[in-house]
């Protein structure tokens, strides 16, 4: 097939929220783009995957990406793909963060003095810890979330911190048996608040999307004006969907971050980045 019909291809872009292994909360949503027609619907939506009669909880989710598996161009994942530098040293001795030369940890030092310059000696007391934290995780606190616009921003999950740990670690063991997608790593809750500041999505709906009571209504504001700003189609009743499950509102957002890196439109990663695999996409700022 020639490169010029290559680029016809209709492509499939996977948005993969994980939950725990042993509930029923994971949700995956599945964008198509027709690049001829220059059109991105919303092909399916799934939340509650879990166990299915004798499947295991990671044999049903792994049977339902196969299902998907024509022409996909990325697959999305809410959750850490690498591990923090410390996780994975080797070294049979360690030197402690502060004189470590580990490259990933000496950008991480570099950049943590960077910004305590001028700060508090309580802010300052506020290293990096690289056995949970990974450099991008100190990028998006540092370079990305002081550039928002929005009142309120999100927070920056650790990749061993609270409830990442296990999901972390399942997405370690998931990572075996999808050798054949290109998995990428977003952040949900940053794309959502980069996006809404840049379509000018008033700061209430991104200010409440995510509680219980107030965020179904939310959710479906940030879902017109995100429709409507970038040309999506997608049915009523799967708008309602989206509106009434984080989970799959989460993962939608997941599979409209790779889309949006489909159309060159997310940030690039920045020069001499020490962890290329752990980067996480997001939009443009601007």
């Amino acid at each position: 097939m020639s490169k010029a019909n290559q680029n016809f291809i209709t492509k499939r872009y996977l948005g993969l929220v994980l939950s725990g292994a042993k509930n029923q909360k994971t949700a995956l949503a599945v964008l198509e783009f027709y690049p001829k027609e220059r059109k991105t619907f919303l092909l399916d939506t799934f939340d509650g995957l879990g166990a299915e009669n004798d499947l295991s909880s990671d044999e049903s989710l792994l049977q339902t990406l196969k299902e998907y598996n024509q022409n996909v161009a990325a697959v999305a994942v809410n959750v850490p793909q690498t591990l923090p530098p410390c996780i994975e040293c080797v070294r049979k001795s360690c030197p402690m963060p502060h004189s470590c030369n580990v490259p990933a940890v000496k950008w991480m030092r570099d950049l943590s003095r960077k910004h305590s310059r001028g700060r508090s000696q309580e802010d300052k007391s506020k290293s990096f810890t690289p056995y949970t934290q990974r450099p991008v995780e100190l990028w998006l606190k540092h370079e990305v979330l002081p550039e928002l616009r929005t009142r309120s921003s999100p927070d920056i999950d650790e990749t061993l911190g609270g409830t990442k740990a296990p999901l972390t670690a399942r997405m370690q063991f998931l990572r075996r048996h999808l050798k054949g997608f290109p998995l990428f790593e977003v952040q949900p809750k940053l794309s959502v608040h980069i996006l809404a500041s840049r379509l000018g999505v008033p700061n209430r709906y991104t200010d409440t999307y995510r509680h219980l009571e107030r965020g179904a209504y939310a959710r479906a504001e940030i879902l017109e004006k995100f429709i409507r700003e970038l040309g999506l189609f997608i049915y009523d009743r799967d708008v309602r969907k989206l509106s009434q499950n984080l989970s799959a509102f989460d993962a939608f957002i997941c599979a409209l971050t790779v889309w949006l890196e489909g159309q060159e439109d997310c940030e690039e990663m920045p020069e001499r980045f020490p962890d290329p695999l752990g980067w996480v996409l997001y939009p443009k700022l601007t």
